[in-house]
């Protein structure tokens, strides 16, 4: 039994970051706010340790390099911004420098530490990086790094693209890095990790009719990061929405610098949970905001903002895109040691579910730089879980993951290269839901070099923390893990359901005949809810006769499919009325 949180990744590793340390752009206004980053207090070889020292806090405007570099690299950026050559010493003074990881590809290359350091003599005060691929790791100095003085950020290709594009349209991009403590007087602020998202970026209308069927807990952490004691503190959260306008308020507080201030649901000081009457389909937007008696010196950091999703056909935990309501990725990850498959999953429970039925998965993948592998032709498997395990919450001992029975399952094949595209697979079959029913959602890849789309966006840490369920397991060669990659992190995967009540489902499902374990390797056991006397039949998805078996009056048998080519087949009891079910052969 694995409950706890699976951590060693191989494509990339996120940190666990103070609070007060930042990246945050300042100006322009439309891309202002905190990106996830790392920076040299994460990695290994470098000059100056950390930035949890004030003093050592920077900002400024941000300027790209240019060391006269000629050629255009894979990623399509100039070899130029890559900064491996000598800067024109005072081109950079008084700024934050950008430059561009190698690409990976190219023989234009140098370490990290080599960039910052062009950059430093070249009088930046500080480097913002920007990552070839969606993703963060810590980034070690290596060759350079031990004579850098100056602090940096390590950002993703996406964010970056962000920042570049407000450059490139020449508007003074500002930023700051580092950790703001005791830098203003008057200066609070919140973080997501230390927030109550929504319990669910997107849940089916079906099951959201009301107050009593959809609702969920509220709360932030304060921060007093200024010098001076601060007054008439209040928090406010506004949700905005197709069934909105709703708000509520917690305060007046007051803080002395350098404490913090919980006001949670239920808390000492407590704020009323979220709920609506109705819910109309529709995109819906929460957002805190912490405001004070005098103004802000430092206000980035004060307001955060949520959209979930009401939606007749889609079940997720990560962000959705505005548009298409699809799940969006922009990191990709598997476990670190190449384990042979690599299985992300998505849990779910409603005491309204029968209302639902399921029919595929929404997913994305890449495959790792220089691997040579594309997606093309790539098999996915799709298996939809009933979980059956009893155990309450996270803290329950008995939590595991020994009694996974398939009610659904399905296999995707790329039909090209979709890199880092959301694709839809569906069931061979789909399933009527049950009430209160615990499922786990999964996609597996089974090739080292296939990475699974996940997302950063939203941080689940205080919901978890309040409800006390998993929300993303994952499974690999070391077993399942409760926490998959962590509370801030979620596997991109959106469940396809649909409107029970509108869909004829009487064959979708056979009480009379249940097989376990689903998916199997070698034996499958039948369980029958009366005996059977007559032929065990088992046919492949063409429908061709692969097995045959004879039974005699059992209620349990269990029958060797080790033979069997990996996929899904059908097996048909004969009795004094056939039975039939689905099972797949791993």
């Amino acid at each position: 039994m694995r409950i706890f949180l699976l951590t060693l990744l191989s494509f990339c590793m996120l940190p666990a970051m103070n609070a007060q340390v930042s990246f945050t752009v300042t100006a322009p206004s439309s891309i202002a706010g905190g990106y996830d980053f790392t920076s040299n207090g994460d990695g290994t070889d470098w000059g100056l340790p950390n930035l949890d020292d004030p003093n050592d806090a920077v900002m400024d405007t941000l300027v790209l390099v240019d060391d006269g570099t000629s050629g255009i690299n894979a990623q399509g950026i100039p070899f130029a911004n890559e900064g491996c050559n000598a800067l024109t010493p005072g081109s950079l003074t008084g700024k934050i420098a950008v430059v561009y990881r190698y690409d990976g590809v190219s023989s234009n290359v140098c370490w990290y530490g080599t960039k910052v350091l062009n950059a430093q003599n070249a009088g930046a005060i500080g480097v913002v990086m920007i990552n070839r691929d969606d993703a963060l790791i810590n980034v070690p100095g290596t060759t350079d790094g031990p004579f850098t003085n100056i602090p940096f950020a390590f950002i993703s290709k996406s964010d970056g693209a962000i920042l570049r594009a407000r450059m490139d349209a020449g508007e003074d991009v500002v930023a700051f890095i580092g950790n703001k403590t005791g830098l203003f007087a008057n200066d609070l602020g919140i973080s997501k990790e230390r927030t109550v998202a929504p319990k669910i970026s997107a849940t089916a209308s079906q099951l959201t009719q009301n107050a009593s069927e959809f609702s969920f807990d509220l709360g932030t952490m304060i921060s007093n990061y200024g010098s001076t004691t601060q007054n008439d503190i209040n928090v406010t959260v506004d949700v905005t929405g197709p069934g909105a306008p709703w708000s509520e308020t917690a305060g007046p507080f007051t803080m002395q610098s350098g404490d913090t201030l919980n006001v949670f649901t239920g808390g000492t000081n407590t704020i009323g949970p979220f709920s609506l009457s109705n819910y109309p389909e529709g995109k819906y937007t929460l957002t805190y905001t912490v405001t004070q008696a005098n103004p802000d010196e430092s206000d980035f950091d004060n307001s955060i903002r949520y959209d979930f999703i009401i939606s007749d056909s889609i079940i997720a935990y990560c962000s959705l895109d505005s548009l298409t309501n699809m799940p969006i990725s922009n990191v990709n990850y598997r476990p670190a040691g190449a384990p042979v498959s690599f299985e992300a999953c998505i849990a779910f429970r409603d005491p309204n579910a029968s209302r639902l039925g399921a029919e595929g998965l929404y997913f994305s993948n890449v495959t790792g730089y220089n691997s040579g592998v594309t997606l093309d032709g790539e098999e996915i498997a799709l298996t939809l879980y009933q979980w059956d395990d009893n155990f309450t919450d996270l803290n329950d001992p008995n939590l595991a993951f020994n009694d996974l029975n398939a009610v659904a399952y399905g296999f995707y094949y790329y039909p090209s290269d979709l890199q880092a595209t959301t694709v839809y697979g569906s069931f061979s079959d789909p399933v009527q839901l049950l009430d209160n029913q615990r499922y786990l959602a999964c996609m597996k890849v089974n090739n080292t070099e296939i990475y699974v789309g996940h997302d950063t966006k939203i941080d689940y840490t205080e919901s978890i923390n309040g409800t006390l369920q998993p929300i993303s397991p994952n499974n690999s060669d070391n077993g399942f893990f409760a926490l998959g990659f962590g509370t801030d992190l979620t596997p991109s995967i959106g469940l396809k359901v649909f409107d029970a009540s509108e869909v004829s489902l009487s064959e979708l499902s056979n009480e009379k005949l249940r097989l376990y374990p689903n998916p199997t390797n070698d034996f499958l056991t039948l369980s029958f809810n009366a005996s059977m006397t007559g032929e065990i039949l088992i046919y492949d998805v063409q429908g061709k006769l692969v097995g045959q078996k004879s039974i005699q009056h059992k209620a349990l048998k269990t029958i060797d499919v080790s033979d069997l080519s990996p996929g899904i087949y059908t097996i048909e009891a004969e009795g004094d009325s056939n039975v039939r079910a689905k099972f797949v052969k791993q």
